[in-house]
């Protein structure tokens, strides 16, 4: 992959799962250049996991996670519905995992 790849794939992510912080990054103009950032670091680091020993798709999983796709923000107190995904979503892993 590449770094606009992940970029981009930091764009989706924040935009449905960090809707606050793109909010503010977008009203402060720092939007671009945060994502920008998000996807050269994640690209640096899977070189240097790699270098390291990692194979491709390991050096992505851990790059990712810690600069692309970050943990979902807590849903507001009165958004019920988003109350309801994430417990669907807490199911459904639980579920999953009971699979491997």
């Amino acid at each position: 992959m590449s770094a606009q790849r992940y970029r981009s794939m930091a764009r989706k992510h924040w935009a449905e799962w960090l809707p606050k912080k793109t909010a503010e990054l977008k009203a402060d103009g720092e939007l671009e250049q945060a994502l920008l950032m998000a996807g050269r670091a994640a690209f640096e680091r899977v070189l240097e996991l790699m270098q390291q020993g990692y194979q491709a798709h390991e050096a992505e999983e851990v790059a990712l996670k810690e600069f692309v796709l970050l943990p979902p923000e807590e849903p507001d107190e009165d958004d019920w519905e988003e109350k309801e995904l994430r417990e669907l979503e807490r199911q459904y892993q639980r579920q999953m995992r009971g699979w491997s």
